[in-house]
């Protein structure tokens, strides 16, 4: 009896369990815990290129898979220039692995991860989780879907409910 099929079956198995298991959470600019945080969002996926898509007053920008490497670089010889100073390098449609060259680099990694972590330490984020430690310094963080939604019929930017984004972990 070969033994790599029943193995494969296995795996296929718990990738689709693991997808089954994502968990979303939707940041709205009504929310008086974070607001402006949906718009910010917004403007940082308009400015790493992704395109507004959507007609008659209703419009959506999604990311799909972002990654991010950081290194705390702690365990960097104290004569190195680097140690102490922390590395992020993130990346928009990429692979949830470590050192991943897919996808197109995203600029405003330092923003979206301490975004990210707010939203993953908030009290009700709905289990939400975005970011894996490893020994060594390094952490990895992975969104799978950043979804969010203009409605241009709010005219008053200032009474919210005009932007909202939501965010789907990779687990």
């Amino acid at each position: 009896m070969r033994i790599d099929a029943p193995m494969l079956t296995i795996l296929s198995c718990l990738q689709l369990t693991a997808a089954a298991h994502a968990v979303s959470f939707t940041v709205s600019d009504k929310s008086s815990k974070q607001p402006g945080l949906a718009r910010d969002i917004i403007a940082m996926l308009v400015d790493a290129g992704l395109r507004l898509s959507g007609s008659g007053g209703k419009f959506t920008i999604e990311a799909q898979g972002l990654h991010c490497d950081q290194r705390s670089n702690a365990p960097v010889d104290a004569a190195d220039p680097h140690a102490g100073l922390p590395t992020l390098k993130c990346r928009i449609g990429a692979k949830n692995e470590r050192d991943t060259t897919s996808g197109q680099p995203f600029a405003e990694g330092r923003a979206m991860t301490a975004i990210l972590e707010k939203i993953q330490n908030a009290a009700d984020n709905g289990g939400v989780a975005f970011n894996e430690c490893a020994m060594g310094g390094y952490c990895g963080t992975f969104v799978r879907t950043i979804r969010c939604t203009i409605d241009t019929h709010v005219e008053n930017l200032n009474n919210g409910g005009r932007y909202a984004c939501t965010f789907t972990d990779g687990r």
